[in-house]
């Protein structure tokens, strides 16, 4: 009795202090809103900047930002990935000619059905290894129009800042981790008070939304010419005479860009349900037609499709039995 009361007498054990080094906190929890507002910062200080710069009123000035993040950014990365497609095209001919060389020597080897082909496999990758880097070709080349991706969220987010729309991407994302009431206080969502003064024509507010419906009809139209043009797919006609895998790979693409045609409807109903300000009705649009104005430019004028020469169409006549030969081809 006397030990326990000796025990619970006993002064508590004091921890010893951490350094001062472990105190530390290396994980903020609001590290990602201030990584996402030093972009908003960033993208909202460069459409200031080029408003600034040319003087033209906010109707000019989102569309010439638009003008610009397309040809600065997105048109390098076209020309960048066109080159190496070029490239690799190019090197078909010598791909399928390796192909041949390979399959004539793993069956004079005599192997198995399945061995011989993962070893085709096996000497053809390293060959097109060896042909890629020789011929300076980049293995990820076809992902970089994806690169463009990021770029346009920040720029589009920090315009629907500016225009007082605060059901963005950006907001959804954070929502995951924290209330609305807290993302709307930690994102910096700073409203431009003079895009309500410096529209044109119809929509003289570009803070407000379009009631006639006339940008988002606009809007609509340029996403589907936008896909239609940039996303080049086979005719049914053409497919049917493809193999089977090819023939379902491509109705399965065919489909794929069917359905972004209707999501586009989709997104041009919700702008205009949700009354979409008009500011970023104008940069969705400007943006898409130039991406489609420089898909056109580098198909009709860097990097045309030039199809073969067609053949010159030759025909044999030829009698039934016991015809006589008007034209007397046959001379004896």
């Amino acid at each position: 009795m006397n030990s326990l009361r000796a025990a619970h007498l006993r002064p508590a054990r004091i921890p010893p202090l951490l350094p001062r080094r472990q105190q530390i906190r290396h994980f903020h929890p609001t590290k990602p809103t201030r990584v996402l507002n030093e972009v908003l910062d960033a993208s909202t200080w460069f459409i200031h900047g080029v408003h600034s710069v040319s003087h033209l009123p906010w109707v000019l000035s989102i569309p010439l930002t638009a003008v610009i993040v397309r040809t600065a950014v997105a048109l390098p990365l076209q020309v960048y990935m066109r080159v190496h497609a070029r490239k690799e095209r190019d090197l078909l001919p010598l791909k399928y000619a390796w192909s041949k060389v390979y399959k004539t020597k793993i069956m004079a080897e005599q192997l198995q059905p399945g061995e011989a082909t993962k070893t085709v496999e096996k000497r053809l990758r390293l060959a097109n290894t060896v042909m890629h880097k020789r011929w300076g070709i980049s293995g990820h080349y076809k992902y970089t129009p994806y690169w463009q991706i990021p770029v346009w969220i920040a720029l589009m987010e920090g315009l629907r800042g500016m225009s007082g729309a605060r059901n963005g991407l950006l907001p959804w994302a954070l929502s995951f981790f924290e209330s609305e009431q807290a993302t709307s206080e930690t994102l910096h969502l700073t409203v431009e008070p003079t895009l309500a003064n410096e529209g044109a024509l119809w929509f003289p507010d570009l803070l407000a939304g379009d009631p006639t419906g006339i940008l988002p009809a606009a809007l609509a139209a340029s996403l589907i010419l936008n896909i239609r043009r940039g996303w080049k797919t086979p005719q049914p006609a053409e497919m049917a005479d493809m193999p089977k895998f090819l023939m379902f790979r491509s109705a399965a693409f065919a489909g794929l860009k069917f359905g972004l045609q209707g999501l586009s409807l989709l997104i041009a109903y919700s702008a205009w349900v949700q009354s979409l300000p008009c500011a970023l009705m104008i940069y969705w649009i400007t943006s898409s037609n130039v991406a489609t104005s420089q898909t056109y430019f580098l198909e009709k004028f860097l990097f045309p499709d030039q199809p073969l020469a067609p053949w010159r169409g030759l025909h044999v006549r030829y009698n039934r039995p016991g015809q006589e030969d008007p034209f007397q081809v046959n001379m004896k």
